[in-house]
C-alpha cells in the first residue's frame, strides 16, 4: 500500500487557500495548487463546526480513506487540501464520493484517458 504524502505546514495550508482554485460541495471543499514535486500531496482539515473530536476523527479517516482509493487516477504534481464540513459526519459515504469525484471533476484533476 502506498503512502500519503501529506501537508503539515501552516504556510503550506495558507498558500492553497489564497492562490489554488476551490471546489465547494455540500460535505466538503476541495481546494487545489500545482506544486514542484511529481507527489499528491494531501491535507484534511475538520474544524469544530464538524463536531467533537471523535467526529473530526472520523469525518478524517473516511477522507483519507478515500483519497487512498482514488489516489492512483489523480494527476501528479498538486496540493490538495479537502476540508471538511459539517454534513460529512451524516452523509452515506457513496454520497460523499460523489461529491469527491464531482469537485475533482471541476478542478481538471483526473488523469487523461
Amino acid at each position: 500500500m502506498e503512502k500519503i504524502v501529506s501537508l503539515c505546514r501552516n504556510y503550506e495550508f495558507q498558500r492553497l487557500y489564497r492562490r489554488g482554485k476551490s471546489a465547494v460541495r455540500h460535505t466538503i471543499v476541495v481546494y487545489a495548487f500545482k506544486n514542484r514535486s511529481n507527489d499528491v500531496r494531501l491535507g484534511i482539515t475538520a474544524g469544530k463546526k464538524v463536531g467533537n473530536a471523535v467526529s473530526r476523527n472520523r469525518a478524517k479517516r473516511r477522507i483519507r480513506e478515500l483519497f487512498r482509493t482514488y489516489k492512483s487516477d489523480i494527476k501528479r504534481g498538486v496540493d490538495i487540501c479537502i476540508v471538511a464540513r459539517n454534513a460529512v459526519k451524516d452523509v452515506p459515504y457513496d454520497k460523499l464520493v460523489r461529491d469527491f469525484k464531482s469537485a475533482m471533476d471541476e478542478l481538471s484533476l483526473w488523469i487523461e484517458k
